[in-house]
């Protein structure tokens, strides 16, 4: 991975994410590292070449000269690396993070993190310190090593990912969720293998988790044609456009009745091992969900409806 040095305007974003509305976000770097065939960071506009990453490593010193010399009241939260991955892409991308959350937590500014790569132990001492302020969501949908390697290139082990969530948790950070996303048609949906996350998850004490189904965003269907040949066609085949459209770009999902009857199907799963599954709402239109529990556990959530489960 060639790392390239970039700058940014502005530390700080406005981004407009599903459910949430409008909020703060920050990242980190352009294009991200893990290789997902599903990854909509690497199609984005302005995204660095395959085998690139753009990394602002200035960012910590102008997060904390942006916060400092502030008229208005910083952010309640941020959201770290929507477009990106916080750690994965080696030291520098670590350090970067590393940095960024020091700045945020030191000032008691909530931070909601994603990654499907490891956070190193003085990391997650960090986030340990400042538990009530952090919310860290780890997606997880197959145990399957030869799925990762074809479908997540990039990104740490399965097994990997479920320490992290057992240390997460050990070292004292509550607020840790485990997605199981994207859900791929005829790729990482099967009854048993989900059955097996699921009591890996019941296993380390969990007793929730959200579940989204893939979807695809503009340029992600040339990419996975392009990057998994085998199977694309027959995944792309399910997949038509539908009145769920946003504002910009062009989103095609997965038909209704199919999303529908594969929530219920994997919510029966869970519930004969005692884990509670929902959808995410923003990512699932048209199905019965829940609001993105992203804001840490002690500030205000989010004004609006929960749906009902189809439980």
């Amino acid at each position: 991975m060639q790392i390239v040095g970039g700058t940014k305007k502005h530390a700080l974003s406005r981004g407009h994410l599903g459910c949430l509305g409008e909020v703060a976000t920050l990242n980190v770097a352009r294009g991200c590292p893990g290789g997902c065939t599903f990854c909509y960071a690497r199609c984005l506009s302005g995204a660095p070449p395959p085998g690139s990453l753009l990394l602002y490593r200035d960012l910590p010193r102008q997060l904390e000269s942006e916060l400092d010399r502030r008229r208005t009241p910083p952010p309640s939260f941020v959201i770290l690396c929507t477009a990106t991955d916080p750690f994965l892409g080696g030291d520098e991308v670590v350090q970067t993070t590393r940095g960024c959350l020091r700045v945020l937590v030191e000032r008691n500014i909530g931070i909601s993190i994603s990654t499907r790569g490891l956070i190193p132990d003085d990391v997650v001492e960090l986030l340990a310190r400042h538990a009530r302020h952090v919310r860290v969501t780890v997606p997880l949908v197959c145990l399957d090593e030869a799925y990762t390697r074809t479908w997540e290139s990039g990104t740490a082990s399965p097994r990997s990912r479920l320490f992290l969530v057992q240390r997460l948790l050990r070292a004292g950070v509550s607020a840790v969720e485990v997605r199981l996303e994207p859900l791929v048609p005829f790729v990482n949906d099967a009854t048993d293998g989900i059955r097996e996350v699921v009591s890996a998850l019941v296993g380390l004490g969990l007793k929730s988790a959200v579940v989204s189904f893939m979807h695809l965003r503009p340029g992600v269907a040339e990419q996975v044609q392009r990057e998994a040949p085998e199977l694309g066609p027959l995944v792309l085949g399910g997949f038509t456009p539908d009145e769920f459209q946003p504002p910009t770009g062009k989103f095609q999902h997965l038909p209704l009745q199919m999303r529908l009857a594969g929530l219920k199907r994997l919510q029966r799963i869970a519930r004969e091992q005692g884990l509670r599954l929902s959808a995410c709402h923003c990512q699932n239109p048209g199905i019965p969900a829940r609001q993105c529990p992203v804001e840490p556990p002690e500030l205000p959530r989010p004004v609006g409806e929960q749906l009902p489960l189809i439980e």
